[in-house]
């Protein structure tokens, strides 16, 4: 790639899709009034927990963890009106006509919380408080009728899940449950330029993984060779750049320091993560 090309692959803008970003903002939004009433409770996001029988990791929502109980939190932004099949699967009809048919995410959240809690009994030896499956609808645009008698969760809109947080008793959890907890990864996150914003595992990266942002060299670099700057102080090729397993795709591929505004990994996981 000569000067000139790399020049404007800098220039390129990633737009954010827009259903993603709503479905971020609510989930952002979400996790701040949460923590806003969560007094001594810690409340984790985007715990990503290891599949012992299907391989890969699994994540759960949020985490909400006190003295006395454990919540595995679920949210969906969905909008139009959903139904529950005799399966358990969540069947969706959206606003615009069209159909989704999801899994039974009740019984794929209970899955994870359970493992959670294996891995916590097996690295202690002490058994984790009891836990709950929660889900939040947080889109005001969505149509939804309680969950049936014995569906083994609790449901809520946003400010409801809010105000059941707010009511619970918040006690500290174990210093042993904390450390479980904060020993599981979370996703990294590459910020593209133009808003766009990618998650996954990053597999490969030249330098020691901490948060940065990145300078491209702009017009200079037609004359010095094009070049991006971390604010970590390193110097690095353009068309460069971190290894990513991205969520949703297929293998992995390196996404260019040319296309890059910032970049976050997640909090380093223990040996149980």
């Amino acid at each position: 790639m000569g000067r000139l090309e790399e020049f404007f692959s800098r220039r390129k803008k990633f737009d954010p899709e827009g259903h993603v970003v709503s479905g971020r903002v609510a989930e952002f939004r979400l996790l701040k009034l949460t923590r806003a009433v969560g007094k001594d409770a810690l409340i984790l996001e985007g715990v990503r927990i290891p599949d012992p029988d299907e391989g890969g990791r699994r994540e759960i929502d949020m985490v909400i963890a006190t003295k006395n109980e454990i919540i595995f939190v679920e949210q969906k932004h969905w909008s139009g009106s959903f139904t529950i099949r005799e399966d358990g699967r969540f069947y969706q009809l959206r606003k615009n006509g069209g159909t989704l048919l999801h899994k039974d995410i009740i019984a794929w959240t209970a899955r994870k919380g359970d493992i959670l809690c294996d891995v916590h009994r097996e690295r202690t030896g002490l058994d984790a408080p009891p836990g709950k499956v929660v889900l939040v609808f947080s889109n005001k645009n969505l149509e939804w009728d309680p969950l049936p008698d014995g569906a083994g969760a609790e449901a809520y809109d946003e400010m409801g899940f809010v105000n059941m947080v707010d009511r619970m008793e918040k006690g500290e959890p174990s210093s042993e449950l904390k450390e479980t907890l904060l020993g599981f990864g979370t996703w990294d996150t590459v910020h593209l330029n133009g808003g766009k914003t990618v998650h996954g595992d990053i597999i490969r990266y030249p330098f020691e993984k901490r948060d940065c942002t990145v300078e491209n060299s702009g017009l200079l670099g037609l004359l010095t060779g094009p070049k991006s700057t971390l604010s970590t102080g390193e110097v690095v090729k353009d068309q460069s750049g971190p290894f990513i397993s991205v969520v949703g795709e297929e293998g992995a591929r390196v996404i260019p320091f040319a296309h890059i505004s910032r970049i976050e990994f997640s909090n380093p996981r223990k040996s149980w993560g």
